[in-house]
């Protein structure tokens, strides 16, 4: 059996490196057969010494037993089924590379390579995926943003959050947002002069009127007023009430880091998730992250997630990838399961994780962020695609803990001492060492590493959307 698990591999061609696959997924079993079309040679090269043993992957697991034949059949090739299908190769794993097209051929599971991932050549056609340097793709998102009236402190705001998300794995929440953006800026659902007013409704507690502008700006500034209370009084919280879209919470981690605070942030979100067994989206998909600061001059552990089974964004880059979504993922408007990732916006809904679990985790969101910090529920909140001429309204609750305030001593652990502690005791439950990632921060960390050296994926069809490709 061949079998890789969230494989990144880079590999080296004409003296730079070259991202070959970016979280691939792919299990071929005896005596299945695999092509792998449309591959330049030396991509085909790379490739038949990953399957092979003969190098390893960046990141990810490449298991491949004795069995499995790797054959490189050139630039072009129409196999001859039966060659592989009988004699000494019956009852052998194969995978053929390719520089032919992906077309379905009876008798093989055939894949294209779009974007770093195996698709197969029965789903739908593929977009392709534009690799941008970061700094340049952080100046792109600002330009587009002060061209469309932003002054240029929030758009630089605004850019860092998004790009933030796609160095960290989390497309869902990045770069393929600005067009929706922009359209709500024009339309004036996020305004373009809104300036947050802050009020000190008590000597722990902030609350902050994000006037409808861009969700990032008051974001930022909750986080940023969060943290330094903390840091001087111990405990503090900030509310943040009729705010548009603020991306991914784990963006506004670096207060929390600097001041060694721990911070609790919960974002609710527009109708997107299904009550257990139910058909319709009724409620948000709504967020919680815990920020926990590392050691000084460190990066902080974060845990952020969505009640929904998924993220919806990661739904909308499937359909920006052109890929269908994971089973489980999705259901259509009357309900059924569906890996058509435009149900989603036709009525469709995402499931709830966990059961009645989940609902009582989203629950505990929307009473604290939603009816205590903003003075609503998620049925309340509009959708920005839906709605683009208003403002969503959604709202945020910030809490944060100092680092050391409940009696501390220099006997005591530290709390990144706990968390390694923590880190470890999960490890020590694998029989043998886990496949990575194993704790839920590594896979940010390795994503972040590659965003670095190879830069950010970004959707062709985003490119296209914003004109990039014309300059």
């Amino acid at each position: 059996m061949l079998e890789l698990r969230d494989v990144v591999h880079v590999f080296e061609s004409g003296g730079n490196e070259r991202l070959l696959l970016r979280g691939a997924t792919l299990v071929v079993e005896q005596p299945d057969k695999a092509m792998l079309c449309g591959l330049g040679s030396t991509e085909r090269r790379a490739l038949a010494q990953l399957l092979s043993g003969r190098t390893l992957p960046r990141y990810g697991s490449v298991r491949s037993d004795a069995d499995v034949v790797v054959l490189d059949l050139g630039d072009a090739h129409e196999p001859d089924i039966e060659s592989y299908a009988s004699g000494e190769l019956a009852d052998r794993a194969v995978v053929l590379l390719t520089g032919a097209p992906p077309v379905a051929r009876t008798g093989l599971r055939v894949f294209g390579l779009h974007g770093g991932e195996f698709v197969p050549a029965t789903a739908p056609a593929p977009f392709a995926i534009t690799m941008v340097e970061i700094d340049e793709l952080r100046s792109r998102v600002e330009g587009e943003l002060v061209q469309a009236g932003l002054p240029a402190r929030q758009a630089k705001t605004v850019a860092r959050v998004l790009v933030d998300a796609d160095a960290r794995g989390h497309a869902s929440h990045g770069v393929s947002l600005l067009p929706t953006y922009l359209r709500r800026i024009a339309a004036g659902g996020i305004s373009s002069d809104a300036e947050p007013v802050v009020t000190d409704t008590a000597q722990a507690m902030i609350s902050i009127d994000a006037c409808g502008g861009p969700g990032q700006v008051a974001a930022e500034s909750a986080a940023r007023l969060c943290a330094d209370r903390a840091a001087e009084q111990g405990l503090a919280a900030v509310a943040v009430h009729d705010n548009n879209h603020v991306g991914m919470l784990a963006a506004y981690r670096d207060p929390f880091q600097e001041r060694q605070v721990v911070g609790l942030l919960l974002n609710i979100s527009g109708p997107a998730v299904a009550a257990p067994g139910a058909q319709r989206p009724t409620l948000g998909s709504n967020a919680l992250c815990l920020v926990t600061p590392g050691p000084v001059g460190g990066e902080p552990f974060c845990i952020d997630l969505a009640t929904g089974v998924v993220a919806a964004g990661k739904i909308r880059d499937a359909l920006n990838r052109g890929v269908p979504v994971t089973e489980g993922w999705l259901q259509d408007q009357a309900g059924r399961p569906t890996r058509d990732p435009a149900q989603l916006d036709a009525g469709g809904s995402i499931p709830l994780f966990g059961g009645y679990k989940g609902l009582c985790v989203t629950l505990i969101v929307e009473i604290l962020a939603g009816a205590l910090a903003g003075g609503l529920v998620s049925p309340q909140v509009s959708k920005q695609r839906k709605q683009p001429g208003a403002v969503m309204r959604c709202s945020q609750l910030f809490v944060g803990f100092a680092v050391g305030s409940f009696a501390a001593t220099d006997e005591r652990p530290t709390v990144p001492a706990l968390v390694q502690v923590l880190r470890q005791a999960v490890l020590d439950g694998y029989g043998s060492p886990p496949t990575e990632p194993w704790f839920p921060d590594q896979a940010e960390r390795r994503h972040t590493e590659l965003a670095h050296s190879a830069g950010v994926p970004v959707p062709t069809t985003v490119i296209d959307e914003l004109g990039w490709a014309r300059r």
